[in-house]
């Protein structure tokens, strides 16, 4: 761009070789030039800020939903059937809802009773009630849980948390229920978490999606 400018003075001076110094013309095309530099020099700082800020707003969002997405298939994958004194198995989810479910899991010796659910503030939550045996094999929970934020900034757009699917992967009929019966329908769990860390910085959600199967289901705890 020096370039430019210095050929265009160069040709200006030389119509009017007979003159020293800058005209009124050359300083007005000079200014005019260096103008245009400075406006574009400004517009690309700008435009490489704006690329910088929106990449790492989209870095935090996948972060997030990683975590998350990670903890969730964890123990969706560990869900199992708890054994009941002289009734049937109960199946291995407690509820289920499109932003909401409770799974019995197996993550240790001790099976837990594990909630998931995305709270006012858009945060997904999780509950954890510890297993405390009762007469061999028989289980039951604590009424207090432990709770932790797994997740946060989930757009009040996004798609619904969880869809359960049947044992050929169809989504079953009624997708919130707590009847044992419609419970144990579900085979597997498809998993959408939508994360959008900070809607300020323009970098726009982040979405993952993973499906779960149930490779315990019709297995208790014993």
């Amino acid at each position: 761009m020096i370039n430019v400018v210095s050929s265009i003075r160069h040709k200006v001076r030389s119509l009017r070789s007979d003159e020293s110094g800058l005209t009124i013309i050359e300083m007005m095309v000079t200014l005019l030039l260096m103008g245009i530099v400075g406006t574009i020099m400004f517009a690309s700082v700008v435009s490489v800020t704006q690329t910088l800020t929106h990449s790492q707003a989209n870095s935090d969002s996948l972060d997030i939903a990683r975590v998350g997405m990670n903890r969730l298939a964890k123990t969706v994958r560990s869900g199992m059937s708890i054994q009941q004194n002289g009734s049937a198995d109960l199946p291995p989810l407690v509820s289920m809802a499109p932003n909401q479910l409770t799974v019995y899991a197996s993550l240790g010796t001790v099976p837990a009773k594990v909630t998931y659910s995305i709270d006012a503030n858009r945060q997904l939550i999780e509950s954890w009630y510890a297993g405390v045996a009762t007469s061999s094999p028989y289980w039951t929970f604590s009424a207090t849980p432990r709770t932790e934020v797994i997740a946060r900034q989930i757009p009040t757009t996004a798609a619904s948390l969880f869809t359960f699917l049947d044992v050929n992967g169809s989504p079953v009929a009624n997708q919130t229920s707590t009847n044992s019966a419609d419970l144990a329908l579900v085979h597997a769990v498809a998993i959408t978490l939508t994360i959008d860390s900070n809607p300020a910085k323009g970098g726009g959600p982040v979405t993952l999606v993973n499906t779960v199967s149930m490779p315990n289901q019709g297995i208790a705890k014993r």
